[in-house]
């Protein structure tokens, strides 16, 4: 199913079930600070980007990288997959300190969305990429425990501000989210 809308010249659309199969340019992982793809929305990635391979691949990142705060957002391959280009795996989790809360702040994912905007912008110029598309869960909805209606609306808001044109597929894990969404027409 798929409900598209225009936001002052942005193209967002949204949709249900799993977006790791979506053909895109880049898809957004809601994973944690230390990279592992262990459940959920992680758990597809592993699978369809290359399972042990893949993850392999990004603890060696993560390695370079050093410490990935929560809201932090770290740029991969794909690894195996073919439908999509670049994986944006945004640390939701906190997994660094164990006497800190795990669970995302509103302020975090829009720390995380800021960064995704400057990384895809620049993808998209550096790259001269034609006709990307964005593909992104809501981010801290699910063990998290943040309002969908708010991150939702978090999102739309951030990627208004793009200084090029992309589209913007947001996913809902079900249908009944879905349609809520959809039939309210938040805008």
């Amino acid at each position: 199913m798929l409900f598209n809308f225009m936001v002052t010249g942005m193209n967002f659309k949204i949709k249900y079930g799993n977006l790791i199969k979506e053909e895109a340019t880049f898809i957004v992982n809601a994973s944690n600070t230390e990279l592992t793809l262990g459940s959920g929305v992680s758990k597809a990635f592993s699978e369809h980007c290359g399972g042990s391979s893949y993850q392999h691949d990004l603890y060696e990142l993560k390695k370079s990288i050093g410490v990935i705060e929560q809201g932090g957002v770290v740029i991969s391959s794909s690894g195996s997959a073919t439908n999509f280009k670049y994986a944006l795996h945004i640390a939701v989790m906190n997994y660094n300190n164990k006497t800190e809360t795990p669970y995302p702040t509103y302020s975090q994912i829009q720390s995380a969305l800021e960064s995704v905007l400057i990384i895809v912008e620049d993808k998209i110029i550096s790259e001269k990429i034609q006709n990307p598309k964005l593909v992104i869960p809501l981010l801290g909805c699910g063990v998290g425990g943040l309002k969908k209606e708010k991150v939702f609306l978090m999102i739309k808001s951030m990627f208004k501000k793009t200084k090029v044109d992309f589209e913007v597929i947001i996913y809902f894990h079900n249908k009944k989210d879905y349609y809520m969404f959809a039939s309210k027409g938040i805008q």
